[in-house]
Parts: C-alpha cells; sequence; structure tokens
C-alpha cells in the first residue's frame, strides 16, 4: 500500500474518531441540561409504559414505537413526559411530542393550527368544529368543542401563522406535537401546555370521563385486537400458497356484528436454483432464497351470499350495467347475473361512485376478501367502512330472497 493510500485511510479514520467524539461531547452536554433542571431522560423506553396514550396519533397503525424519554414536573406541579413516538401505516408519523398531566380525564378533542391530525375520522365518529384566530379545535360534542378551543388557545401563542402544531385531549393527558429537542425551547413549550391543562382541568366538572384502560388499543375501533400471529388463518384464506415457512405477523382481529375481520402480513419464501459461471471456464449452480410477503384483509360474514367482485381479483363473468361512469370506473364480475343486477342498484352505483373504494373486493360465500398493496390499518378502516357501506344497501328482498335477515346497519 503506498504511502499517499496509508495517510488518506488515517485521514478518513481520523475525521470519523473526530465526528463520534464531537456527537457524544454534545449529547453530554445535552444530559447536562436535562439533569439541571431536575428532568430524567430515559434511552430505552418501552412502549409497555405508554398504552394509556390512545387517541391519535396514539391507537393508529402498526409497529408502534417510543424512544428518548424526558420526565419531569412543570413548575405548577404537573407531570410531563417527553418522547419521541413513530407508527408504521398511512401518512406514518415519526414526532416528538409532549404530555402534560391533567387533574381528570376528559373526553377525546383535537386542536391544530393548519392541518387536522391523520386518524381522528378513524370509525366514522360524528365530529364537531369549533374555530376562531386561526385555530380549530375537533370534538364529539360542539359545545365541548368550544370549551377545548377555548381552554387550549394559549397553548398556541407564539407559534407563528402557519405553524403546524396539533394538540389532543387523550384521557387524562393533554398531548402537544411536534415539539423541539432543545431544552430552553422544550421548556417553553412544556411551561405553555401547562397553562393549557390548568385551563382544561376547569371541564373536568362537566365533561369529566374515567381514565382509560392501559392497552394495545386501535383508535375508533374498540372491538379490534392487536392479535400478533395466527397461522391457522392460511390453512382457508386465500392467500399463496407455493413456497415454504409460510406464517402471519402484525395481525389485528376484529368482530363486529357478527362479522369478523382478519387483517395480517403473509410471509413465506421460495428458492431458485441458477447456473453460474465458475470464473476457470467452467459453471456451478447456486440457490437463493427469496422472501415474500403479502397484505391480506378478509372479513368473515355470519352469513352465505353469492359469488361477486367488485374490482376484485376472483375470477367470473363480467357485468355492464346502464351507467357508462359505473362500467368505466368499476368492473363487476358474478356468477348471477341477476343477482349482480339485484345488487348493484342505481343509488348502489352513485354510492359507489361518490366515495370511490380504494380497494376491490370478491364475495365467495361467508369471505370476502379486499385487494391490498401494504398491510395498514387505515386501509382497513376504509375497508371495513366500504364493506358496511355495501351491504347495508343491499336490498331488503335480495335478503329475504336469500332467506337471511337483513344487517342490523341496513341504509334506506
Amino acid at each position: 500500500m503506498s504511502g499517499q493510500w496509508v495517510w488518506w485511510i488515517a485521514g478518513v479514520l481520523g475525521l470519523g474518531a473526530a465526528v463520534g467524539i464531537g456527537f457524544l461531547v454534545r449529547h453530554q452536554l445535552y444530559l447536562k441540561q436535562l439533569k439541571e433542571r431536575g428532568w430524567a431522560w430515559n434511552s430505552n423506553p418501552s412502549l409497555a409504559d405508554f398504552l394509556n396514550f390512545q387517541v391519535p396519533p396514539f391507537g393508529l397503525g402498526v409497529n408502534r414505537r417510543v424512544d428518548d424519554h424526558i420526565s419531569g414536573t412543570t413548575a405548577d406541579g404537573r407531570r410531563f413526559d417527553c418522547f419521541e413516538y413513530a407508527y408504521n401505516g398511512g401518512p406514518g408519523f415519526n414526532q416528538r411530542l409532549l404530555a402534560v398531566q391533567l387533574p381528570a380525564a376528559l373526553p377525546s378533542a383535537f386542536a391544530f393550527t393548519t392541518q387536522a391530525p391523520a386518524g381522528i375520522g378513524m370509525g366514522a365518529p360524528s365530529l364537531f368544529e369549533a374555530q376562531g384566530a386561526g385555530l380549530t379545535a375537533v370534538a364529539g360534542d360542539a359545545g365541548y368543542a368550544s370549551e377545548v378551543h377555548a381552554a387550549v388557545a394559549s397553548a398556541f401563542s407564539g407559534l407563528g401563522e402557519g405553524a403546524k402544531t396539533a394538540l389532543s385531549v387523550d384521557g387524562d393527558r393533554v398531548v402537544l406535537w411536534p415539539v423541539p429537542r432543545d431544552v430552553d425551547e422544550l421548556a417553553a413549550a412544556i411551561e405553555s401546555l401547562s397553562l393549557a391543562a390548568a385551563s382544561l382541568g376547569g371541564l373536568a366538572a362537566t365533561w369529566g370521563v374515567q381514565p382509560p384502560i392501559p392497552g394495545y388499543t386501535f383508535y375508533g375501533h374498540p372491538d379490534w385486537q392487536f392479535i400478533g400471529s395466527d397461522d391457522t388463518v392460511l390453512d382457508y384464506y386465500p392467500v399463496a400458497r407455493g413456497g415454504f415457512d409460510h406464517d402471519t405477523a402484525e395481525m389485528v382481529r376484529g368482530l363486529r356484528d357478527g362479522i369478523r375481520m382478519d387483517a395480517f402480513e403473509h410471509h413465506w419464501k421460495t428458492t431458485e436454483t441458477r447456473t453460474v459461471s465458475d470464473g476457470q471456464g467452467g459453471s456451478r449452480t447456486e440457490t437463493y432464497t427469496q422472501n415474500h410477503v403479502e397484505a391480506i384483509c378478509v372479513f368473515t360474514l355470519p352469513y352465505e351470499l353469492r359469488t361477486l367482485s367488485v374490482n376484485g381479483a376472483w375470477s367470473g363473468d363480467r357485468v355492464r350495467f346502464e351507467s357508462d361512469d359505473f362500467n368505466d370506473a368499476f368492473k363487476v364480475r358474478a356468477e348471477d347475473a341477476k343477482f349482480a343486477s339485484d345488487v348493484i342498484h342505481p343509488r348502489m352505483m352513485e354510492w359507489l361512485l361518490a366515495t370511490r373504494p380504494a380497494s376491490g373486493w370478491s364475495i365467495a360465500g361467508q369471505m370476502v376478501a379486499f385487494e391490498m398493496r401494504s398491510h395498514d390499518t387505515f386501509a382497513v378502516d376504509a375497508n371495513e367502512a366500504t364493506l358496511r357501506g355495501f351491504l347495508g344497501r343491499i336490498p331488503r328482498f335480495v335478503w329475504a330472497d336469500l332467506g337471511l335477515p337483513v344487517p342490523p346497519f341496513l341504509v334506506e
């Protein structure tokens, strides 16, 4: 090795060491600032310690993670927690949040400057808005939304017009995000949020509720549970059958109105043998293993329906309708054209054209399978709304012809 290369490598190693030392020094100074304020720092917090947070951005997505936890007490004696939180799915989330203790638990509510927090419409709740001074508050009651708006306005003072800041009332905590990492700026945000917490505390006499029971919950879907893995479903759900080492992951299961839902990732492997040159005029064989994953979202009905697909993958004869716009947007296939025409009536077509479901679906007996690009609880929520809207718009006479009771969510 030439002397020039030796000096170049030594320079690179020296630069790396200097960067590492600089980072370590800055981190130690940061910890010193936290300690001087009487705050505690945890570099490896557990998600289990944050399962009492259940309002968006919590209670959404999968693969939820917490990091860099700072805790302490505000000037007026309230506990605060600042930490990084992330989840996968939908728009995704990975930001630093600040939570301050409330004197009592309150119903969920949200306030924001420019954009509503993702996920607040999960489960299709009825929401009311209160607006003013560049701030919007949203809650399940119009009067409560107005009182929350008035109580939290101080938390947004000084943020500047257009600041993408949001706040949630989450049980017995008020949560603000994003918040700065700089210790002085964070201290100012803590005291500002503590003032909002004091104002919100005045609402407890009228609006107080029981604190949430900690758990891995899904906002807007109290019937959903995180199962993790259940490989038994692979025996009867429409999944890829080739390869080996089949398993399930990140499974979410629900049951409402007798309709079971399973959404999960299906993993499996395949191998391929290739003949390659050995570089000496000969050849050799090599075996490659490839990992595969597909997203599955299946609803199991408490009754059987005839085979029908709407932009779905299952085969059948194409059924066309009197609306060219509908035929262009949706491919309906069925084994029984009359059944399809009874189900896809003009009001059903109008609803489908208005809602434009992102995923297609296929019905075969009791099973309704949706097409999924990736495992995403935001998409699963939309699929469930689509299924209930679709079943709820099937006319009464069709249910009678099938000898089945109408669903409790029938739309007439």
